[in-house]
Formats: C-alpha cells, sequence, structure tokens
C-alpha cells in the first residue's frame, strides 16, 4: 500500500509538469526584469519541493534510503542487461572512473565550443529554450543553482525511486523504461522534440547509473549538462557581463 500511495504520489508530480510546464514557460517568456527572476526562484523552488524532497522522503518512509549509494534490487535485472553479466553491487570503479573522465572533459570541451560561436546565435537545439536562458548575472547564478538542484533531484526521482516503485507492478527493465519515458513528459514545455532529445538524454543517464551502480555519477552529469546550457554558455555569451536590470 504504501509503495502504491508514493508512485501514485510521484505520477502526480509528473502530470503536474506535462499540464502546468508550457503555460509556465510561456509566462517565462513574457516576463521582463523583475519577472524573470520571480519565475527563476519558482523554478528552483519547484525542483527542490518537486522532484528533490519526495523521492527523499519516499526513501525514508521506505526505510531504503540506502538505496542512493547502492543500486537497489529492483534495479539489478537492468543493470545486469545493460553490463551482460551481473549488476553493479558494488559500485563498479573502472567504469564510474570513465564517466568521471567524460563530466571533466565536457565542460571544458562545451566552454571552447561556446566561445568558438560566440556570436553566432544559440545552437538549433537550444532555439526552442531561448527564453529560459539567463540574460544577466542573477539570472545566470539562479541557473546554475537550478541545474545543480535538478541534477540531483530528478535524478532521484526518475533514475531511483520512480523505476523502484514501477518494478512492483511491472517489473525492474519495462520500470526503467516507463521512467525514462515520463523523465521526458516531465520536460514538455520544450515541446515534443525536446521531450524526445530529453527522454534520449534520459536514456544516457540510465546507462550511466545502471552500468556503473553510481548514482552520483549520473547526477554529476546531468548537472554538468543543465550548468552548460543555464549558467556557463550564457556566461561566456555575455551574460554574466550585464547587471540585473
Amino acid at each position: 500500500m504504501t509503495n502504491a500511495i508514493l508512485l501514485a504520489i510521484m505520477l502526480a508530480i509528473v502530470a503536474l509538469n506535462v499540464v502546468a510546464g508550457p503555460r509556465g514557460y510561456r509566462l517565462l517568456a513574457e516576463a521582463g526584469g523583475v519577472g524573470r527572476k520571480t519565475f527563476y526562484r519558482r523554478m528552483l523552488a519547484a525542483q527542490l519541493f518537486q522532484f528533490t524532497l519526495p523521492p527523499i522522503v519516499g526513501l525514508l518512509v521506505l526505510g531504503r534510503i540506502g538505496a542512493v549509494t547502492e543500486l537497489p534490487p529492483e534495479l539489478w535485472s537492468a543493470s545486469a542487461m545493460l553490463r551482460g553479466d551481473a549488476p553493479a553491487v558494488p559500485v563498479d570503479p573502472l567504469l564510474t572512473s570513465i564517466f568521471g573522465v567524460a563530466v571533466l572533459v565536457a565542460i571544458p570541451l562545451g566552454a571552447f565550443l561556446t566561445w568558438r560561436r560566440n556570436g553566432k546565435g544559440a545552437p538549433a537545439y537550444l532555439a526552442r529554450l531561448s527564453a529560459l536562458l539567463p540574460r544577466d548575472r542573477d539570472e545566470v547564478l539562479l541557473g546554475a543553482a537550478i541545474s545543480v538542484a535538478a541534477g540531483i533531484g530528478e535524478e532521484l526521482f526518475f533514475r531511483l525511486l520512480l523505476p523502484m516503485l514501477l518494478a512492483a507492478f511491472v517489473g525492474g527493465i519495462p520500470a526503467v523504461i516507463v521512467a525514462i519515458l515520463l523523465f521526458g513528459l516531465a520536460h514538455a514545455y520544450q515541446g515534443w522534440k525536446g521531450v524526445t532529445v530529453t527522454a534520449l538524454v534520459g536514456i544516457l543517464f540510465t546507462a550511466m547509473y545502471l552500468m556503473s551502480g553510481s548514482l552520483a555519477m549520473a547526477m554529476l552529469f546531468h548537472a554538468t549538462i543543465d550548468l552548460m546550457t543555464l549558467a556557463i554558455r550564457p556566461a561566456i555569451r555575455g551574460a554574466w557581463r550585464k547587471e540585473a536590470a
């Protein structure tokens, strides 16, 4: 019963984002000055109270907080399938190191490519998110906070507790697939192309987690991608030099 209640709460949170997300994004596109700062603060609060706090509370209620550091049994079948052998219990040090190096390389590489494109406009894949990108120093700082919160909270939500709960009803491998699809749908404000891209990125985060057994590594990579979009790229393109209006 507890599992079903927690699952219903998490599915309701996803549904809320599917319905309310596009409207919120339109409001941001129309806002200016103080209105944008207010929206960013609300977005940060939403990350904390919708995606970070619920899975932490849920894991505590279930007495499963240890799943944050060790791959839970519900996901062993999916992990074993991706690895081709035993699940990643304990954490695989080799794959974790490889993924860690990839994250470290991604930051300077992304910054360099942004610098090379400076003055040529935003990449096509960011066009739909143009209104969301920070425009001054305060927004860059808020964007960085949102990125870190999303990296931690969304991984706890979509990579850990949600598939754990779903696994009791549909099995481990289908649960992981459903969680990836819901991760994409939760970003409905980005439009259907954005939902598709987000789901594909969700596959990458899921593979990193299930293959290495390290949720922290998936969190780090997720936060890095968001930081590139919401903080590092805008800062390089001049937002950091602009004082808040």
